[in-house]
């Protein structure tokens, strides 16, 4: 009797609901909002010819815990003046105040999305997927991915599909032509959207308002094509790199799927498919790893978020794609050394920038060796552990170059003399001494220097150091200046003018204004006193800076410098020496540098390094030495 009634308790349980585990799971952490869900979910069960859309109903809603909508509570045109005014504004804060914009809300779409909301999205989504000459050639998984979900990111809800389809209405027809391709339609939609005004700081945007406002960044750029190409039924993506290898941000750009399901790469609102962009510019922008954004929640890190580094902080709706990108190497082996201060179950790789490792991928902890899949060249990397918000290493660091070979950078205990005369030892700067040959100093006693008189013409190429003149025939001058040679742009970092007695002259910076890409670089940064800044000209041609004495003043002596950036060895400069090893960075001492203009340490051999300016509080790059004594940097 107790049989029975044990074995009627479980089959009343397992027969209590129609869905699966995982779909009741949802639907049970949607609280109040759960008859909602159901409501769709009965809307599709009713008619078997509906069982295709009651699956995409299915997917959407299993793989919607974590997604949200973060907005302002205010009327569209207080948002749309505060993405207008928001970047130029030194006080942010006073706009958000002027406009009421208040907190921005968060609002977890388990609870509170609607039936209707989610039963419209459907319905277009498979009306264009059925009504598209290429859509027989978009399978079911790849259509719930690439066209079917409701949101692009965190962005408020609309009816977007709705909007998107009246605003390209007029393109049915080329868009309906039985020989249109999903990578020619992609095309002709992505011409058509708004050019974008980069601007940083924006809050998630959605279709109205990315095409209202076209500002923001390549977020806002890929998102829009996003939402533009799937409300038309053209499977397009996101694909990011958390961060570049060689600068300091990442960026994300759009694929578009093919007939054949091989995905195009494209810049949203900029490069249509097959041109270039940085996605595909491998040397000029380098990636270590690519992932696509997806709507399905993945397993990837299965770990507390205090163990899981930043950049990978999407990990549960990104799927590595590294490579479908040229540049990377199948399988590189690593060996863990070191074990961990508090064991997660994964290993990241970290790639080096600026003296720092960031972690952009991981593999599972299986003992001795990890192996990382799809691995960008051409970069230095380290295997990290992560526990408790704290990176510590898990192996030596290596070099992974162009070809794919690996050298271990393995600091050992064998003394190696190394002779240093630049912070950066692989840097030519020759094309920056190039720009000052054939320059021309010259004195004037009329402001538009129509009575100039040359004082010296650099006639070879220039030292990297200061570089001294001494005039054969002294003069007195109220205005003096440097002119830059044709395409020199105008580039010094300081230059000096000096007395009969030895003493250095002052004035007034004078000179071309501006400067190139409306930097700060401008003609006063070669009389500031900073060997590290330069003047670059907005011209390359005809540009010139000087000094205004106020009165004329005998000049003895010229001496100036080239643009270097503060790179060499400068006598009475404070210098430290920094090696990689197990504990971090570790120190080989301080030098004060003499007039011999360089540098020498006892090193550990294949070990990574970086000099230090102590005095300019300048960081070297970091370099490492190969086995044939050459040095490389990074």
């Amino acid at each position: 009797m107790r049989t029975f009634s044990f074995l009627f308790i479980i089959c009343t349980l397992s027969c209590s609901t129609p869905y699966s585990n995982e779909l009741e799971a949802v639907l049970d952490q949607a609280g109040k909002n759960r008859k909602e869900l159901e409501k769709v979910l009965k809307h599709y069960s009713q008619d078997p010819a509906d069982s295709l859309k009651l699956r995409a109903a299915e997917f959407l809603i299993v793989n919607m815990p974590g997604k949200y909508s973060e907005y302002y509570d205010a009327p569209w045109n207080d948002v749309a003046t505060v993405h207008l005014r928001w970047t130029s504004s030194s006080d942010k804060q006073k706009v958000l105040d002027t406009y009421k914009m208040g907190e921005p809300i968060v609002q977890e779409d388990i609870n509170c999305i609607t039936a209707e909301y989610l039963i419209n999205n459907i319905e277009l989504a498979f009306k264009v997927w059925r009504e598209r000459p290429w859509g027989k050639q978009i399978p079911f998984d790849a259509f719930c991915e690439e066209i079917l979900p409701y949101r692009v990111g965190v962005e408020p809800l609309e009816n977007w599909r709705e909007k998107a389809l009246v605003s390209f209405a007029d393109l049915d027809t080329v868009l309906n032509k039985p020989e249109t391709t999903s990578v020619e339609a992609c095309s002709i939609i992505n011409k058509l959207l708004p050019r974008f005004r980069i601007d940083n700081d924006f809050p998630p945007m959605n279709f109205s308002q990315l095409m209202a406002s076209a500002k923001g960044t390549c977020d806002g750029m890929a998102a829009l094509a996003v939402f533009s190409m799937r409300a038309l039924g053209i499977p397009v993506t996101s694909d990011f790199t958390p961060h570049w290898i060689n600068r300091s941000t990442g960026h994300i750009w759009n694929t578009v799927r093919d007939s054949m399901g091989n995905h195009i790469s494209f810049m949203g609102t900029e490069n249509n498919p097959y041109e270039s962009h940085p996605g595909t510019l491998r040397n000029t922008y380098q990636k270590g790893k690519v992932y696509r954004k997806t709507f399905a929640m993945q397993q990837n890190i299965q770990t507390e978020d205090s163990n899981i580094p930043s950049l990978l902080e999407e990990h549960k709706n990104i799927k590595d794609v590294s490579a479908e990108y040229a540049g990377c190497t199948d399988t590189v082996t690593v060996c863990l050394k070191y074990p961990p201060v508090s064991s997660t179950g994964y290993v990241y790789l970290a790639f080096e920038q600026d003296h720092r490792f960031y972690p952009i991928a991981w593999t599972e902890d299986n003992g001795d060796t990890c192996r990382f899949s799809s691995v960008g060249r051409d970069a230095i990397y380290c295997p990290m552990y992560y526990a408790n918000n704290r990176q510590t290493p898990a192996g030596d660091s290596f070099w992974l170059d162009n070809d794919g070979n690996r050298m271990i950078l393995s600091p050992d205990s064998t003394d190696m003399l190394l002779t240093l005369d630049k912070i950066d030892p692989d840097n030519d700067i020759s094309r920056w001494l190039q720009r000052m040959h054939h320059g021309i100093f010259e004195g004037a006693n009329q402001s538009d220097f129509s009575d100039a008189k040359a004082l010296h013409t650099i006639d070879h190429l220039p030292g990297m150091l200061y570089n001294d003149v001494i005039l054969r025939m002294p003069a007195s001058y109220r205005y003096v200046r440097y002119k830059s040679p044709e395409g020199g742009s105008c580039n010094v970092s300081e230059i000096e003018f000096y007395g009969s007695e030895g003493e250095k002259l002052s004035g007034t910076p004078i000179g071309t204004p501006g400067a190139w890409n409306n930097s700060n670089r401008t003609c006063d940064k070669a009389f500031d006193g900073d060997i590290t800044t330069f003047y670059d000209a907005f011209e390359k041609n005809g540009a010139w800076t000087g000094l205004d004495f106020q009165e004329q003043k005998r000049i003895h002596k010229i001496r100036y410098l080239p643009r270097t950036e503060g790179q060499f060895i400068y006598e009475g400069h404070h210098y430290e020496l920094f090696y990689w090893a197990k504990d971090g960075w570790t120190s080989l001492g301080k030098q004060t540098a003499t007039d011999s203009g360089s540098l020498q340490y006892r090193t550990p051999s294949q070990a990574l390094l970086h000099l230090d300016n102590l005095t300019l509080r300048k960081k070297g790059k970091t370099f490492f030495v190969t086995p044939d004594h050459e040095i490389h940097r990074r």
